[in-house]
Parts: C-alpha cells; structure tokens; sequence
C-alpha cells in the first residue's frame, strides 16, 4: 500500500532538499529517504544516526561486506528494492573483497556469519548459542558478530516497511544512482533537513 503521505507531507527544509536532490539526479528521491524526511524527530533522524554507524562506522567488517550482508538479507526477506539497490552499493564499496555475482570471493568469516545471518532471518525463533559456535570458531569476534547482526536488524526492518509500501524505482538505473549516493554520502542526510 503506496502512503502518499511520504510523497508529499514534509516539512519545508526536507520539501526544498527533495527538489534539489531530485533535479539534480533527475530521479524521484529514494523512498527510504523520503520515509526519513517525514518524521525526522520519530524516525528519520534515530534510524538514519543507527545505518551510518552501523554500515559505514568502525568494524571488524568493511563498508563492502556490510552491504553485502544488506544484499544477503534483502535476498532472504525477498525484497528486490533493497535488494537491487544493495547489490549495487556492494559493487561500489566493495574493494576485491566480495562479489555480488561470486558467493565463492569472500573470506570465510563473511561466509561463517553469513550463515547465522540466513537463520536470524529466516527462523528467528530457533536460532540458539550453538548457530553461534561456527562463527567463533571461524575468528570472528563477538563484537563482529554484533554488528552483523545490527545490520540484519536493519534490513529486516527495511525491507517489511519496501515491501509493505510497495517501494518500487522509477527507471531501471535509479537503483544504481541511489547506490552513487550512498556511497558519497556514507548514509547521512544533511542535518538541516532532520530537525
């Protein structure tokens, strides 16, 4: 169900970033952004703090393996707006480290917790201290494994609200200009636009 709320109730700073944003990409504005922008003090400004830290912050992982975990997560909550989007941003930040169309070209710490991640997800409720074992015992740190699972939090999240707002992209290569984006921006918006 499309709320045309996140279209058009926004406050006039976020209203002027949209139309610059817009004319300058010559795309429609990201739907994630647009649900950001329109309550900032309950959601935008709180989750889009958590995505910077959690994707492009300190961590045992680089910037590439985390959105390849956002991929994976995508993939299994069968979401293909952030899917498509995720994959292309892999493609950006990944340095050699990963390869969206290679699951073979990782290291195998990204595969142990990759397989933890896939559980989280798909069977939450019998997920136990011995889905963990493997991941430890493949050198990730708790720590690490933390923030995989911060990032599957995320996409969790983010894909139920795609695919119950029917979040779609307006051209075939707007998935890749989003990509661009974040990839410049490191997930943050401009602060005046959050107040």
């Amino acid at each position: 169900m499309r709320l045309t709320v996140l279209e058009h109730g926004h406050r006039r700073p976020a209203r002027l970033f949209i139309r610059l944003a817009e004319r300058i990409s010559r795309h429609r504005m990201d739907a994630v952004v647009l649900t950001a922008l329109h309550r900032p003090e309950f959601f935008g400004r709180p989750f889009t703090d958590l995505v910077s830290a959690v994707l492009r912050g300190p961590s045992f992982w680089t910037a590439g393996e985390r959105e390849y975990m956002a991929m994976v997560v995508s993939r299994l909550n069968d979401c293909p707006y952030c899917l498509r989007a995720h994959t292309e941003t892999t493609r950006l930040e990944s340095r050699g480290e990963v390869d969206p169309d290679d699951p073979s070209r990782m290291r195998p710490e990204l595969a142990a917790v990759l397989r933890l991640l896939e559980k989280v997800t798909t069977a939450p409720d019998s997920v136990t201290p011995a889905d963990v074992a493997p991941v430890r015992s493949a050198g990730v740190p708790d720590d690490a494994i933390v923030d995989a699972l911060h990032v599957g939090l995320i996409f969790d999240t983010v894909n139920r609200m795609a695919n119950a707002f029917d979040w779609t992209w307006d051209s075939e290569d707007h998935p890749r200009a989003a990509a661009v984006a974040i990839h410049r921006l490191h997930y943050r918006l401009p602060g005046f636009v959050l107040r």
